[in-house]
């Protein structure tokens, strides 16, 4: 009999403490940060990330896939965002890394309609037309970035004097 009383008294002491533990935790929870939802660039972005790492290591098929999954966030990302040259860049550069070259100059000169001056791109795209055996191409990219005083441009000009 007395073990008896005694384990119920232990079992409802138990759910009693559990239920406050319980409704002190709910407390703190009210206290956490709103998560924010990462954007299908931000998305993309670390898809392209992810790949450079696996191409780092040689796991080749890897990194293809993850480009190749980045090139879908990034194309829902300039489907509802609204149109920007980072967004072309990301999308040149995977397609430039999955050896789609003709995708990838297109997304590179499309991002240089709206923001002609950009030096990652002109720099990646100059760098595309010098792997296309196209110099006169490259160096017209390194006449855009002259006066910019940047790294890129002297990145450029190294490669296109490598040439």
């Amino acid at each position: 009999m007395f073990k008896r009383l005694f384990f119920q008294i232990s079992l409802f002491s138990f759910l009693i403490i559990s239920l406050n533990v319980f409704a002190n935790s709910n407390k703190y929870r009210d206290e956490l940060p709103e998560l924010q939802r990462f954007t299908d660039l931000t998305i993309g972005i670390r898809r392209i990330n992810k790949g450079l790492k696996y191409e780092s290591k040689g796991k080749i098929k890897k990194a293809n896939k993850m480009y190749s999954e980045s090139i879908n966030f990034l194309l829902k990302a300039n489907k509802n965002q609204n149109i920007d040259p980072d967004i072309f860049f990301y999308l040149g550069f995977a397609y430039n890394k999955l050896k789609k070259f003709d995708n990838a100059e297109t997304y590179y000169i499309l991002g240089l309609t709206l923001e002609p001056k950009n030096q990652y791109i002109n720099k990646y795209l100059g760098e595309l037309y010098l792997s296309l055996d196209k110099p006169i191409l490259a160096k017209e990219r390194l006449k855009a970035m002259s006066g910019c005083g940047c790294d890129e441009y002297n990145d450029l000009k190294n490669s296109i004097n490598k040439y």
